[in-house]
C-alpha cells in the first residue's frame, strides 16, 4: 500500500483546500514510490496508469468517512444478532417437528452453531422478518447445514447463512444377529447414545413404536437397526399351518395346509395341501386361513 511521505498530512480536516492540499500530497507520494520501483517518469506513464493513479487517490479520500461511522457498526451487530437469533430458531422448530413426527424422545444435548458470511456486519438491520430457506438435502435438522437468509425491507439483501447443528439421541442397535424374516422384540436391542448428526439415513430412536416389525435383511450383532429395513409383520409366516378355503358358486370345501411363505393380507403365497402334498396359490384372507384361487 502507497503511503504519504514523510512531513504531509494524512487527513481531510474539511474544505475544498485541503482535500485538494491532500490530493495533492497523495498524488506526489504516489509518483515518488512508483518512480523508485519502475524508474520511470509521470509523462511515460500510459493513460490506463494515470486513470489508477486517480483511482487510488479518490478511494483513499473515502476511508475516514468509513473509519469515523460508528452508528452503522451498531446496526451490523444487530443485524447479525437478528440472523443469528431467527436462524436458530428455526432449527430449533424443525428439531421439535422432526421429533414428534419420528416419536423422538427428549434429545440428550442439542448444540447449534451459527456461521455467517463474511460481510454480514455490513447488511442493514431488516424491520421485517426474516425468509429463512433451508438449502441442504440432510435428512434431518443434524450436521452441517445451509440456509438462505433474506430480508425485504427497508433494503433488500440474501446472504447464505452455515449452522453446525449437533443433537444426540439414544439410537437401536442389534444386540445380536437379526436373520431375515425375524420378528423385533425388545431383546434384540440395545441402546446407544449417538450424535445424529453423523446419520444421514433413517434409525429407532423409540423401540416401543417398532416392536413387532419384520426384519427385511439380515442385520448384524452391533450394527445399527435402520427403519428401512422392518416392515409389518406378515399375517401369515412361513411354516404356518393353515386352513385353506374354497369356494365357487355354490360348492365349498376346507382342507389344512403348510404355508410355504409369508404373506400379508389378500397377498398370494404357496401352500402345501398336506394331504395329497400338491403346492397351490392362495390368498392370505386372515390369520390362518387363505382362499384358493380358481
Amino acid at each position: 500500500m502507497l503511503l504519504p511521505a514523510k512531513g504531509s498530512k494524512a487527513e481531510v480536516k474539511g474544505g475544498s483546500d485541503s482535500a485538494h492540499h491532500y490530493r495533492e500530497e497523495l498524488r506526489r507520494t504516489i509518483m515518488v514510490e512508483l518512480s523508485k520501483r519502475s524508474m520511470v517518469q509521470y509523462s511515460q506513464l500510459t493513460d490506463i496508469t494515470r486513470r489508477l493513479i486517480v483511482l487510488c487517490t479518490v478511494l483513499t479520500m473515502t476511508t475516514p468517512a468509513f473509519a469515523n461511522s460508528t452508528s452503522s457498526e451498531d446496526e451490523q451487530t444487530a443485524t447479525q444478532r437478528q440472523i443469528t437469533q431467527q436462524v436458530k430458531a428455526n432449527i430449533e422448530h424443525q428439531i421439535s417437528a422432526t421429533a414428534q413426527q419420528q416419536h423422538w424422545p427428549a434429545a440428550e444435548n442439542t448444540t447449534i452453531s451459527i456461521r455467517l458470511p463474511s460481510g454480514s456486519h455490513r447488511l442493514n438491520h431488516c424491520t421485517s422478518p426474516l425468509t429463512i430457506e433451508r438449502l441442504d438435502r440432510r435428512r434431518y435438522p443434524a450436521g452441517r447445514l445451509r440456509f438462505s437468509v433474506s430480508c425485504e425491507q427497508p433494503q433488500t439483501w440474501k446472504v447464505t447463512v452455515q449452522a453446525d447443528v449437533s443433537v444426540v439421541l439414544p439410537v437401536a442397535f442389534a444386540s445380536q444377529t437379526l436373520t431375515r424374516d425375524h420378528i423385533l422384540t425388545q431383546q434384540d436391542i440395545t441402546m446407544k447414545s449417538i450424535d445424529i448428526a453423523s446419520l444421514n439415513r433413517e434409525f429407532i430412536a423409540s423401540p416401543s413404536h417398532h416392536l413387532g416389525l419384520r426384519v427385511l435383511r439380515q442385520i448384524r450383532d452391533n450394527q445399527l437397526i435402520p427403519l428401512s429395513q422392518l416392515s409389518p409383520a406378515y399375517l401369515i409366516s412361513r411354516g404356518d399351518k393353515v386352513i385353506i378355503q374354497a369356494n365357487r358358486e355354490e360348492f365349498s370345501a376346507s382342507m389344512s395346509g403348510i404355508a410355504l411363505e409369508g404373506g400379508y393380507h389378500k397377498q398370494q403365497i404357496r401352500v402345501r395341501n398336506s394331504s395329497s402334498g400338491k403346492v397351490i396359490r392362495a390368498i392370505v384372507a386372515e390369520s390362518g386361513q387363505v382362499m384358493t384361487l380358481f
